[in-house]
């Protein structure tokens, strides 16, 4: 160990040393040496403790220097959170206010399926018969109250589809129905029925005695009888049917 290593408080100790033992009053050389020891021994104390803090204060700093990084990084993970927290509750508004108009719409759609529902009952016993009974179990499976059906709208716009597309297709064509009719005295004679469209009917039975027209009225499809209408429905049947060459064909048209 070299005179620079040696603390100075411990230089000045044994400098001044000889200086004590030469004026000494007597006092034992054993009090003194112990003191010495004593004086080296609290040194040596300070020294490591001053070590010890140097080693404690460098590992706190490395500590310090760790947490604050982990601080930052929480400061960050947070701000990051409350950004994502902001586009949430910005997509929940935009979800919540999509969710509103969908319902808008929905009840709109409701409310023009009921009153489509109340329209077309009235319509069917305006049909031709034979359309009301091609028609009549989509009629039955309409709501009998339109306002209190819990049924779901595909449930429900599909056999509205299904009339009108029925209703639609039979006015645009000419059909020919077979069936009877009941004339006077309760005689029931087998007829053929023209319809044209949803616009005028006429009818004429096999024998060619009974003719007649119908027409849509205020209560459903109105009939007259009419005798003078047998040559011309029978020769627009014939040719209907092929039996007859083509020829164009006066017939009465009843408009209202």
């Amino acid at each position: 160990m070299t005179l620079k290593n040696i603390p100075k408080r411990l230089l000045m100790v044994v400098g001044v040393l000889p200086a004590a033992l030469s004026i000494s009053t007597g006092s034992p050389l054993d009090e003194t040496v112990s003191a010495l020891e004593e004086w080296v021994e609290t040194e040596r104390q300070i020294s490591e403790s001053e070590a010890e803090w140097e080693t404690s204060k460098s590992s706190m700093e490395n500590l310090i220097s760790i947490y604050t990084r982990e601080i930052e990084t929480l400061v960050d993970q947070i701000a990051v959170a409350e950004k994502d927290t902001s586009a949430a509750e910005i997509r929940r508004t935009q979800l919540n206010e999509q969710s509103e108009a969908v319902k808008r719409i929905e009840n709109q759609v409701i409310a023009a399926m009921v009153e489509a529902e109340e329209r077309i009952k009235t319509l069917q016993p305006l049909l031709p018969l034979p359309l009301q009974e091609e028609l009549g179990p989509l009629f039955n499976s309409l709501p009998e109250d339109p306002k209190e059906s819990k049924l779901a709208i595909g449930q429900r716009i599909q056999p509205l589809v299904a009339i009108l597309t029925q209703i639609q297709k039979f006015n645009q064509v000419v059909t020919v129905v077979g069936g009877f009719r009941e004339f006077e005295a309760g005689r029931t004679v087998q007829t053929d029925t023209i319809y044209f469209g949803l616009g005028v009917a006429y009818y004429i039975d096999q024998a060619d005695e009974h003719a007649g027209m119908g027409y849509i009225g205020s209560e459903g499809w109105e009939w007259r009888d009419d005798k003078a209408l047998i040559p011309a429905v029978r020769n627009f049947l014939n040719i209907y049917q092929g039996t007859q060459q083509a020829a164009y064909v006066e017939m009465p048209v009843s408009v209202k």
